[in-house]
């Protein structure tokens, strides 16, 4: 029986030892919880007034970026009625040079037509002349051909 009775105290040293445990253990959730309740009271406190701002700094931001659109608009308002002012400008400042560069092109052509059709019309003569008279001499046709080429140039 002594050795039941041990083992009998033994269980009830080990069971209060337990209790104490699960005591100190709910003390501590306890403990836990109120700590986690008041920590969660700190964050709402502080978290409600940080959400209000950052929805007030969110709209002041939209508004910003409604002046910011606006801004943008004029200025591409702006660069279109530039752009359609430099081609304007352009045009004129261009007009004088395009105009006389015509001219000297067509001045050209004509030139360039007198020149074939008064080389086509020496060459007619010649030809003509040299089939109505053959050269007598052949130092006098060289000085044909001499004479010809002279006006071909």
């Amino acid at each position: 029986m002594a050795a039941n009775s041990i083992l009998l105290g033994v269980l009830l040293v080990l069971a209060s030892v337990l209790c104490a445990v699960g005591i100190w253990a709910l003390f501590e959730a306890v403990r836990t919880s109120r700590s986690v309740r008041v920590l969660a009271e700190d964050i709402d406190a502080r978290a409600v007034p940080l959400l209000d701002k950052a929805d007030v700094t969110i709209d002041a931001v939209n508004a910003e970026l409604l002046r910011v659109d606006t801004i943008v608009s004029r200025v591409e308002e702006i660069t279109d009625r530039v752009e359609s002012t430099t081609r304007t400008v352009q045009d004129v400042a261009n007009a004088p040079g395009e105009i006389v560069t015509d001219i000297a092109d067509r001045v050209r052509r004509a030139w360039r037509r007198s020149r074939a059709e008064s080389a086509a019309q020496a060459e007619e003569r010649a030809s003509a002349a040299a089939h109505a008279a053959p050269p007598a001499s052949p130092a006098e046709a060289d000085a044909s051909d001499g004479a010809d080429a002279a006006s071909f140039v």
